[in-house]
């Protein structure tokens, strides 16, 4: 006995070799979309970055910048996430010497006159354990005055 399916015999109108292609290239043109927008936003933290990795090997600089999206009452800020192997919470006066040395690093590559604040995180990462972080804020305009 056979079954006659009426839908079988209708002409497809999309093959399905066309739709796989086709999400194959969307994923494609969507990755690189992301990763021009990643480039275009950080391209002008680069320079801070490397010459923090030099400084600061294996430390993982983040550096990134400017106002929050839509809080135009919020300062400029200029923010700079590092790893270090020591616990944050513990060692102020390293701290407050590498936030120094940070700052300079950032006052040759970018112009600190731009920003109002600078947010400097510390992180201690330990493996299976909590992530130990600091903040520690300063402000650029009294800063720059002092040096």
């Amino acid at each position: 006995m056979t079954s006659h399916d009426p839908e079988s015999q209708q002409p497809r109108l999309v093959k399905g070799r066309t739709i796989v292609f086709s999400l194959l290239i969307f994923g494609l043109l969507m990755s690189g979309s992301l990763y021009v927008f990643q480039a275009v936003n950080s391209f002008k933290f680069a320079g801070t970055q490397k010459a923090l990795d030099l400084k600061f090997p294996n430390s993982k600089p983040r550096v990134e910048g400017g106002r929050l999206k839509g809080k135009q009452e919020n300062p400029a800020t200029l923010r700079i996430t590092i790893a270090v192997s020591f616990n944050p919470d513990q060692n102020e006066d390293r701290l407050q010497k590498m936030s120094d040395q940070i700052l300079e690093i950032a006052a040759e590559n970018l112009n600190l006159n731009e920003y109002e604040l600078a947010e400097l995180h510390f992180y201690q990462a330990i493996p299976e354990q909590k992530i130990i972080m600091r903040e520690i804020k300063r402000d650029l305009k009294t800063w720059l005055g002092q040096q």
